[in-house]
């Protein structure tokens, strides 16, 4: 890969999306742990509901992410978002109430919707055609690489100290990336020459060994490629609208499955140490999955391999239903973090690839707004089937059909790429 491949871009979004990891995928290890603290007596009905307000907070954060960008820059929104949703998990920590608690997690929620399309955008500008799904990998890696630490620290923290230390933890990483965010992280080339500032943007350019001009990045900007309207535009309605509801289930299966998989496994008969087990699993299957994802992506298409990243999911889940020997559980697991976390990631690029700069982030921020509608269903899909008492298999087929829906509407996704990112690649500087 090229150097840019490495760029400050890359290693300080890989941190940043690592915290935001954290902070959305821990929540999991706490679930059996707030379901036992006595002061709140919380029922499953309400840690599900708990666990979802972080999704109507990523809804908020990822409709505004575009206009948040395009205003004060990508380089400044993705800093807030890191501070925002890091102070955030420090109030996590000392909420007094269920109440007190829900709002703070509406709060990380607002900071993580904000953080994801703009590192998606960030990393896609900052990166070379044949090798941008790798690129983007990279740096998301960073979500499963957070749920892998909280799996870690869970089974240290949790029984010793409960769930407030776990939201404590996550806060205290950001005192040290936050200040090499502003230290080392560059502007938005598109950004800066869309207000005027060529030469700031073109300086950026060549530091970072981006091939193609600025001034080409979008093929020109336009006004009627900003905003919503611009997703629309150009043909691009018959693939916004897949995109929106390939985001919103597998957002759906990814909160669910991160969500309750230790309290389902827990019910299933096995102890809280190897349930939460589960989850280090299964966030270990997302960084396998979106990097071996990355890499075949790269090489045979995205379109193909997203549709396998669902049937991934669906496939594992309806056989862990069938209860196998607990070795062949952990296989399972970790597949089922290939084609959630995994396949979330391969979105990204998808997307992201598919439109000009001037929309990109909106285009990302919106389908990902959309998405948290399935965040926010998923942890309350699979509450409903808890409270009701339905049974462990039932709970991972209900999981497992969204996910083959997903696949469904993958492979229905019209061939080909739009207009605007045949415009992205290059005429007069080689291949991107």
């Amino acid at each position: 890969m090229s150097r840019n491949t490495f760029s400050p871009v890359v290693a300080l979004c890989l941190l940043a999306l690592t915290l935001e990891g954290y902070d959305l995928l821990m929540y999991g290890t706490v679930v059996p742990s707030l379901l036992t603290y006595e002061p709140w007596d919380l029922d499953p009905a309400t840690v599900g509901v708990l666990g979802s307000v972080v999704g109507v907070g990523m809804l908020v954060g990822a409709l505004a992410a575009g206009s948040i960008a395009d205003r004060w820059g990508r380089r400044s929104a993705l800093i807030a978002a890191v501070a925002l949703f890091s102070a955030a998990m420090g109030c996590c920590a000392i909420a007094p109430s269920p109440e007190m608690f829900g709002t703070a997690r509406f709060v990380v929620g607002v900071g993580a919707g904000v953080l994801m399309p703009t590192a998606a955008s960030m990393l896609i500008e900052f990166s070379r055609l044949e090798t941008r799904a790798r690129t983007v990998a990279l740096g998301f890696v960073g979500t499963s690489v957070g749920g892998i630490a909280a799996g870690i620290l869970s089974l240290w923290l949790v029984p010793a100290f409960g769930f407030r230390a776990m939201f404590a933890a996550g806060m205290i990483p950001a005192l040290l990336i936050l200040p090499m965010m502003v230290r080392y992280l560059p502007e938005s080339p598109a950004f800066l020459t869309s207000h005027q500032r060529p030469a700031a943007a073109q300086r950026i350019s060549t530091r970072y060994g981006l091939e193609e001009a600025v001034e080409n990045s979008d093929g020109g900007p336009k006004s009627s490629d900003r905003g919503i309207g611009a997703l629309f535009t150009a043909n691009r309605a018959r693939v916004t609208l897949p995109f929106w509801v390939m985001t919103l289930l597998c957002l759906l299966v990814l909160f669910g499955v991160a969500t309750w998989l230790p309290a389902v496994m827990r019910s299933a008969g096995y102890p809280l140490g190897a349930a939460l087990s589960f989850l280090l699993v299964l966030n270990v299957g997302g960084a396998v999955g979106a990097l071996g994802g990355a890499y075949l992506a790269d090489r045979f298409g995205i379109k193909p391999v997203t549709a396998l990243g669902f049937l991934c999911a669906a496939v594992s889940l309806a056989l862990i239903a069938t209860t196998p020997p607990i070795a062949f559980v952990y296989v399972l697991v970790l597949i089922a973090g290939m084609g959630t976390t995994g396949t979330q990631i391969l979105l990204n690029t998808f997307i992201g690839g598919y439109y000009p700069v001037s929309c990109r982030t909106t285009g990302l921020g919106v389908a990902l707004a959309v998405g948290r509608l399935g965040a926010i269903v998923g942890p309350t899909y699979g509450g409903l089937f808890v409270a009701a008492g339905a049974g462990t298999s039932t709970q991972l087929l209900a999981f497992a059909l969204p996910a083959i829906i997903g696949a469904g509407v993958t492979i229905l996704i019209p061939a080909g790429r739009s207009s605007a990112a045949a415009a992205a690649v290059p005429t007069s500087s080689g291949p991107r």
